[in-house]
């Protein structure tokens, strides 16, 4: 019985220490991603991802390190129309950054896009073209 007891009272004094659960970083991310003829521009948001897909219409890249763009991506998607993505190149103290950008059309606030909310954010381009 003294056992019974003494097992009740360290279970009852363990279960005190736990610790609830840390809430975890939810992830957050843009991206464009390119695969021949085909795009996807996704995007990372709390940790749920969205994504609209969408026909490459024209990619050019700059080879030039004088240019304020990179390169150029333009796809059409089915609920948010043409959308671009620019490569634009800053200079910064510390030599050059690139940056990437969404310019849309009036169809990107439209109730059924699903990157509406990616104009503010930076992208990260995925180019696996051949």
């Amino acid at each position: 019985m003294h056992q019974i007891l003494m097992t009740i009272v360290l279970l009852a004094t363990l279960s005190g220490c736990v610790q609830p659960q840390v809430e975890q970083p939810k992830v957050n991310a843009s991206y464009l991603v390119i695969e021949d003829s085909q795009a996807w521009a996704v995007l990372v948001s709390d940790g749920k991802r969205v994504e609209e897909h969408g026909v490459v219409v024209d990619a050019i890249k700059l080879a030039g390190d004088d240019a304020p763009v990179a390169a150029s991506y333009v796809i059409d998607t089915p609920n948010c129309g043409k959308v671009q993505w620019l490569v634009e190149r800053q200079d910064a103290s510390d030599g050059v950054t690139t940056r990437m950008t969404l310019h849309g059309n009036d169809q990107l606030s439209a109730s059924g896009c699903a990157i509406s909310d990616g104009l503010t954010r930076v992208w990260t381009v995925l180019d696996y073209s051949s």
